[in-house]
């Protein structure tokens, strides 16, 4: 199998639309540029992806990295398999979104600690669309833009 297949299949099992799959259990990490003009990074769930055509994260519409998304749509994503030692750096832009069916499209039940269902108005999206990757995987670097 393609390595960079792999990849994308490793993305696609690491959310939590997933999470009672044996691939499930990868950490991932957004890095956002912050208020004075510095990448900062914080852990964070994919709550669902469709490979690299994008990948859905939900958070508050007041958490830091919504305000940080808001300012600066640059953004970079990164997985990390334990199990496979392979590391997935994603490049790209990424959306705030508060429409009522992204949002219950990519709900999972664990939000409920933090939400009241897919229709809280606090809730929102952060929807990654990658455009670059760096990844290492199966010991071999790979580089390269998605759609060239």
């Amino acid at each position: 199998m393609e390595l960079l297949h792999k990849a994308e299949l490793l993305v696609t099992y690491s959310t939590m639309q997933y999470a009672d799959n044996p691939l499930y259990g990868s950490d991932w990490v957004m890095s956002l540029i912050d208020e004075d003009g510095y990448p900062n990074a914080s852990m964070i769930t994919a709550a669902k992806a469709n490979g690299f055509q994008w990948i859905a994260f939900c958070t508050g519409t007041k958490a830091n990295k919504t305000l940080r998304a808001k300012r600066n749509s640059r953004t970079c994503v990164y997985l990390f398999d334990k199990e496979s030692f392979t590391g997935i750096s994603l490049i790209g832009q990424v959306e705030v979104s508060t429409d009522p069916e992204l949002k219950k499209q990519v709900w999972y039940n664990e939000l409920e600690d933090y939400f009241n269902g897919y229709t809280d108005e606090d809730l929102c999206v952060l929807l990654f669309k990658p455009e670059k990757y760096n990844i290492f995987i199966e010991n071999t670097t790979i580089r390269g833009e998605f759609g060239k």
